[in-house]
């Protein structure tokens, strides 16, 4: 694996792979995803497509992927409005029950800068509502457990912790405590490749019980193994 960019305040993850592997997962992010000398094929609750080059899957969309040992780029995003989503319909792409897919993709290079671009000027994080963004904000830069965060949000925004959970989720997609994790796996992975360490270590630093804690998150959002992902022999940063 080939680590191009690993932003978690903009929430932009880009790399290559070549393995796409992976098992039935969903995750808070926009993932586009092309194969420029090879073919995938993606499996979501409406069916499965093969032969694919080019595809995108929409946030929290549940699904998993099947590849050949071929290189494969990745652009996960973080978006939690509509702009992304515009912007790509500007350029004839519009997902359909959680994807779009292609056999090919013109002009690959061109619609990648294109991308990062438009994410250079935008903050796809924020919601409808500013006080989701405020909760958003909250969780990704206050070292709280489940139970005080609950308590802590709830008091800050001055909303039920039933009425702020509805509100929560109906904008981001996601519950807070999943939001929560993905934040913690977040920044497991920013120290795991900043520091060059353990996952074991990133585990605890980010505030995982343990490093099977971890692995299972992984696994939930992005449907692999760490250890299989982050192999030492194959990471280049």
């Amino acid at each position: 694996m080939k680590i191009l960019k690993f932003d978690i305040k903009k929430g932009i993850f880009h790399y290559i792979t070549n393995d796409l592997n992976t098992d039935t997962h969903s995750h808070p992010v926009m993932e586009i995803i092309n194969a420029p000398n090879g073919e995938f094929s993606i499996e979501t609750d409406f069916g499965k497509q093969n032969n694919l080059t080019f595809a995108i899957i929409d946030v929290n969309t549940n699904h998993k992927m099947f590849s050949e040992q071929n290189d494969i780029e990745l652009l996960l995003i973080e978006c939690n409005n509509k702009k992304l989503k515009d912007f790509l319909f500007n350029r004839g792409i519009e997902t359909k029950d959680g994807v779009f897919t292609s056999a090919e993709v013109k002009n690959w290079d061109k619609l990648i800068n294109d991308i990062h671009n438009f994410l250079a000027n935008q903050n796809l994080k924020l919601t409808n509502d500013k006080r989701v963004d405020y909760c958003i904000e909250i969780i990704e830069n206050e070292n709280l457990q489940y139970k005080e965060l609950k308590s802590t949000l709830s008091s800050r925004i001055f909303l039920s912790e039933s009425r702020l959970s509805h509100l929560f989720k109906e904008n981001v997609g996601i519950s807070i405590k999943k939001y929560l994790v993905w934040n913690r796996l977040k920044h497991a992975l920013k120290f795991f490749l900043d520091e060059e360490t353990t996952l074991k270590k990133a585990s605890l630093e980010a505030n995982f019980f343990d490093q099977a804690h971890l692995s299972t998150s992984f696994k939930n959002f992005l449907g692999k193994n760490p250890i299989k992902v982050f192999n030492s022999r194959t990471l280049q940063i």
